[in-house]
């Protein structure tokens, strides 16, 4: 059971007490997502959202304005995963018919080389698999990620959105959705190399 020292130590950024929460939610979190499906989407796609949005909730909770934890989390996961699936939507809709009135192949292009922009993070359920893990991700990003793609990773962590981000590091949002699937690639061949040892 989450209790309130639990909630203040993961906002805190406690491994171990993150790692309770996301344990104890990830019911919630596959129960949430049993509804919904995105066409060209893995439902991990969607599992991964819930995820950004409980670590959302950790990150804003306040006991003080809100009622309990578990409703706050709830709430949080579900408006996540909706905007999620919306903003793939919205993106799909958007880049299809711009390639159907001949503005350009490059956006259609695009639409099948990439996801959704609020598709693209590597979740924080995939961060926070265990201490260990931790250690290791933390050095293999410290080597391997460019200075532009760590700040990039920095604010992803926290739960900032790539237009915000781009905004905060005054670059083109281009430029850090760049960054973002440069940084998914490499922590993507992180986690391949650390199921193989």
């Amino acid at each position: 059971m989450i209790n309130k020292e639990d909630i203040l130590l993961a906002k805190q950024g406690d491994i171990d007490s993150i790692e309770k929460i996301v344990t104890e939610y990830r019911n919630l979190i596959y129960i949430r997502n049993k509804t919904l499906f995105l066409k060209g989407a893995e439902r991990e796609d969607l599992v991964q959202e819930g995820m950004i949005g409980l670590m959302k909730a950790i990150k804003s909770f306040d006991e003080n304005r809100s009622a309990c934890f578990s409703t706050f989390a709830s709430l949080c996961i579900k408006r996540q995963i909706i905007t999620a699936v919306k903003n793939y939507n919205s993106e799909k809709n958007k880049n299809l018919n711009s390639a159907m009135q001949g503005e350009g192949y490059s956006e259609l292009e695009d639409l099948i080389r990439y996801n959704s922009p609020s598709l693209r993070y590597y979740t924080p359920e995939q961060i926070v698999i265990g201490k260990e893990l931790m250690k290791l991700l933390k050095k293999f990003l410290k080597d391997n990620l460019s200075g532009l793609e760590k700040d990039v990773f920095t604010f992803m962590v926290k739960g900032y959105g790539y237009l915000e981000i781009a905004q905060k590091l005054e670059k083109e949002p281009k430029a850090i959705d760049n960054s973002i699937q440069r940084i998914k690639k490499k922590v993507v061949i992180f986690l391949k190399k650390y199921n193989k040892s």
